[in-house]
């Protein structure tokens, strides 16, 4: 496939890097053309691109910056978007907060770009852990959770999270965008209240291999 990554931080990085060496062609798409270049370098099937060039390139589209909408809709028009982002932490630096009354981030996206095929996806995955530890991950069972309208679009986005190495929930239409988020919400919680940090990103798989 052709994918598009809008923004190149840890997510967008990460994922396009995976793909690339899984067999995609990518785009690494950014306002800075130096960062493009440098998540390019070295990877076999990536090439460097403004955000407007890897969005016309990609048949999927990675799209990370969190509610940042698309100046051009028309533009995601008949494209798997694929919606990764969660909220920003709260003023105490938590996110131990209640679910918002508004949409998701991701419903908001297909709200603004009515034609794209947003499916969330990959905003419960750590990506440090992916990165450091990504066999580790893989043996555990680890899964994606999809929410989305489009059901091609969520096997595609299912496809791609297999190329990782991981599973898929899918939880249901694009309504249920926010429990994807609100699991996030939860984890990361975890993670800043927890002295193991990120490694508690195992915990429920070593436990689940555990007799009971």
């Amino acid at each position: 496939m052709r994918i598009g990554i809008v923004g190149i931080g840890p997510v967008g990085r990460t994922l396009g890097t995976y793909w690339a060496r899984a067999g995609h062609e990518v785009s690494f798409g950014s306002r800075d053309p130096v960062r493009a270049a440098e998540a390019a370098a070295g990877i076999s099937r990536a090439r460097a691109a403004t955000q407007e060039d890897a969005v016309a390139f990609g048949d999927v589209v990675l799209w990370t910056p969190r509610g940042v909408m698309p100046v051009d809709p028309d533009a995601l028009a008949g494209k798997v978007v694929i919606d990764p982002n969660n909220r920003g932490p709260g003023p105490d630096g938590g996110y131990a907060s209640l679910r918002p009354t508004g949409p998701s981030l991701a419903k908001q996206l297909q709200e603004a770009a009515p034609r794209a095929r947003v499916v969330k996806a990959f905003n419960t995955v750590v990506m440090r852990l992916l990165q450091e530890n990504p066999e580790r991950l893989r043996e555990s069972g680890a899964q994606v959770f999809l929410a989305g309208d489009d059901a091609e679009a969520k096997v595609v986005a299912s496809s791609l999270a297999a190329d990782i190495g991981l599973g898929s929930v899918d939880l249901g239409g694009l309504e249920a965008a926010w429990m994807a988020e609100a699991m996030a919400d939860t984890f990361r919680q975890a993670m800043v209240t927890s002295p193991a940090g990120w490694r508690q990103a195992l915990v429920f798989a070593d436990l689940a291999d555990r007799p009971g």
